[in-house]
């Protein structure tokens, strides 16, 4: 054989072989990440389904342009083509997350973010195949029965567990920042725990390491237990975590008293009213 037919050959077969690789869809191996995604930017080589392969991705705003700021009406998100999401409201920024698990489960999650930071709306999807939409399945703005303003700063992924950093006005010590890890199982993001550590306080920007009794209060031997002794007016306790249920509804504080005994104090659900916050150190904002 010539050397031209030869070079020929060769040069036939690594067509074909490009020709395979370009008409078969690439595949996206699995591995644990967060990665933020852009408003109005198109997306091309993530799986957003779960089907291991690339898909085209898309959240596109609706966005008036005030010049030193964008205001949104609403935003719609657009996979493979086919709009699978949408939302309005008076939105200033959008947080977009792609979500994937180690074990190859992938999620969106989408935080709109409004005034005082809170972010009305904000959620983490899966893609329903038979529906052809994504399906909610966390509401991120869940802490009403808490407190207000809430807000969402991070999202980030660890093996198989999402971890959502929260940050809320409670109405039982003002401003607070916590996190909350989430599984998925059995079609569902379920919460891990019911109990997490304080990452933010007001304390920290009044410089102070104590809480001051405003009122006084009863200290439980559990959340929901039994009377182990009386919190008075004036004393000075540390708070180093919170009890939240899964449906956000109930808080517990996790209280030392300076000098006594440790127990647990049941927050607020409701706003308690002028001059009737349970620590001097309260302060509301927003």
């Amino acid at each position: 054989m010539s050397s031209g037919k030869y070079a020929k050959k060769i040069m036939t077969g690594m067509l074909l072989v490009l020709a395979v690789m370009f008409a078969v869809p690439c595949s996206v191996e699995a591995k644990a990440s967060a990665k933020k995604l852009k408003v109005d930017k198109t997306y091309k080589n993530y799986d957003m389904t779960g089907d291991k392969k690339a898909d085209t991705f898309r959240v596109s705003g609706d966005a008036v342009d005030h010049g030193t700021y964008k205001e949104y009406k609403g935003y719609e998100v657009y996979l493979n083509g086919e709009k699978v999401l949408s939302d309005t409201g008076y939105i200033l920024d959008i947080t977009i997350y792609r979500l994937e698990l180690k074990n190859g489960e992938v999620f969106a999650a989408i935080v709109p973010e409004s005034n005082n930071g809170d972010v009305f709306g904000a959620a983490v999807y899966k893609y329903n195949n038979k529906e052809h939409k994504l399906k909610k399945l966390l509401d991120l703005y869940n802490m009403k029965k808490i407190g207000n303003h809430n807000n969402v700063s991070k999202i980030s992924v660890s093996g198989n567990t999402i971890r959502v950093k929260h940050g809320v006005m409670s109405y039982s010590l003002a401003s607070i920042g916590f996190s909350l890890d989430y599984q998925y199982k059995g079609g569902k993001l379920v919460q891990k725990s019911t109990q997490t550590k304080l990452t933010e306080t007001t304390l920290k920007y009044q410089k102070k390491s104590y809480w001051t009794a405003k009122r006084s209060m009863t200290l439980l031997n559990k959340v929901g237990g039994k009377k182990i002794a009386a919190i008075t007016k004036g004393k000075e306790i540390k708070i180093d975590k919170i009890y939240l249920n899964a449906k956000h509804t109930q808080i517990y504080l996790h209280v030392k008293v300076k000098g006594g005994r440790t127990g647990w104090v049941k927050g607020l659900t409701k706003y308690p009213g002028y001059n009737r916050e349970l620590f001097e150190e309260v302060m509301y904002a927003g």
